[in-house]
């Protein structure tokens, strides 16, 4: 009798449980005194009191998970890098928190169904939509329209929350933390599902871009450091005056290139004087060098580094360090030298590249992540933009399709 009677099915696992409501309101106690002191931040109280509902932000300092979640007074599950997972803590932090987890620069469809899954068990969902870290001060160079695409799918509330002052304060090429007079994060609007349920992709897609964008630079604020300066070079690797790649070197509240001698000063109010070639501020700069850098690689200039670090980096487990201690790239691969030997990898068959943290970009190789990371004073997003710009050239010519095409 027992044999006919119908299995029982099995439960399904939840995504969103109590336990992260008391994680998040212990780290909302806990945190309140550090980052007062720390960052002089200030969180304004969000009008929304409960999801489901979609938060999304710039993305400009180290800690932004924690600003933005100090604004809410219920979890927010946070769309991170899997390179965030695949510390020894990790773990503990899935446990926790429960992030969501997404690899860089490539769609990841296992992301966006984790995020429905939260919304849909009433969860809050915590993105940003530059799905990288400012190094200009600026939004992120490319923000894909899959952002629209997902608040169309997921039709719940979707919060635009703007932080002001990250970028000043804690700048991702920088150091230290400078002091500012001002840091605060806010709910600059929210958009429900009627007054968006008539909206094209494009037309929400530019909503939201211009609903989280903010440039600390154009505000006159003031943010006070000795060391204002040090480890500018992470962003700005190209000299406008003489031309040379990697040669910029920073002491204190100055830099200059150390071919030419070319120095100014990054100011309190995150400008350079006097402006090098008319480029008073950082994202002026940057923006150069992302276009002007891609040309020269094509026409056979080299990228290199020595003293780095080469890791196979398993996607939410953990990190191997494989033999390698020097990086170049040209118009036609990556490669790393060991002491064993050398590693190419051609740069058609990468699916993607992304910078990570201050110092370390990985690519995307035959289903593997690699990681390169580089000394203190690495630039990391040059490899970035030379990749994508060749990745676009060839593109352009019809030699490849995007990944998502292929998605």
């Amino acid at each position: 009798m027992r044999e006919n009677q119908p299995k029982k099915a099995k439960k399904k696992k939840l995504w969103v449980k109590k336990r992260h409501a008391v994680v998040f309101a212990f780290l909302r106690f806990a945190m309140a005194g550090f980052v007062r002191l720390k960052y002089h931040y200030k969180a304004e109280k969000a009008p929304i009191k409960k999801g489901p509902c979609i938060i999304l932000h710039n993305h400009q300092a180290t800690m932004d998970p924690f600003f933005v979640s100090k604004a809410f007074r219920f979890p927010v599950y946070f769309v991170c890098s899997d390179d965030l997972l695949n510390l020894r803590v990790s773990p503990l932090i899935r446990y926790l928190a429960a992030p969501i987890p997404k690899s860089k620069s490539m769609t990841d469809l296992a992301a966006v169904k984790n995020a429905l899954r939260v919304l849909k068990e009433g969860g809050a969902v915590g993105i940003a939509p530059e799905g990288n870290r400012t190094f200009s001060g600026r939004l992120w160079e490319t923000i894909p329209d899959a952002i629209a695409k997902l608040v169309k799918t997921a039709k719940v509330p979707v919060v635009l929350f703007n932080l002001c002052g990250g970028y000043g304060t804690d700048p991702r090429w920088g150091h230290s933390v400078r002091r500012g007079t001002k840091y605060v994060g806010r709910v600059r609007r929210i958009l429900y599902p009627e007054e968006y349920k008539d909206m094209s992709v494009e037309e929400l897609y530019k909503v939201i871009v211009d609903g989280i964008n903010v440039v600390d630079a154009d505000s006159g604020e003031r943010y006070k450091s000795r060391k204002r300066a040090e480890f500018i070079e992470r962003a700005l690797y190209l000299c406008p005056v003489c031309g040379s790649i990697g040669t910029i070197a920073s002491h204190g509240t100055h830099f200059a290139c150390t071919k030419c001698g070319t120095r100014a000063e990054y100011t309190e109010q995150l400008t350079i004087e006097p402006p090098v070639k008319g480029f008073h501020k950082i994202y002026e700069w940057y923006a150069w060098e992302q276009t002007e850098l891609v040309p020269r690689v094509l026409a056979g200039e080299k990228l290199s580094d020595e003293g780095i670090q080469f890791i196979d980096s398993v996607k939410l487990q953990r990190k191997i360090f494989l033999d390698g201690h020097a990086v170049a790239m040209d118009r036609e691969a990556i490669t790393v030298t060991g002491e064993k030997g050398s590693y190419t990898f051609p740069l058609a068959e990468i699916d993607a590249m992304a910078a990570v943290g201050k110092k370390k970009f990985n690519f995307y190789y035959r289903g593997k992540i690699y990681q390169i990371k580089g000394h203190e004073r690495f630039c990391a997003v040059k490899y970035v933009h030379a990749f994508n710009g060749i990745r676009a050239a060839a593109k352009d010519a019809g030699h490849i399709s995007s990944p998502e095409e292929h998605a």
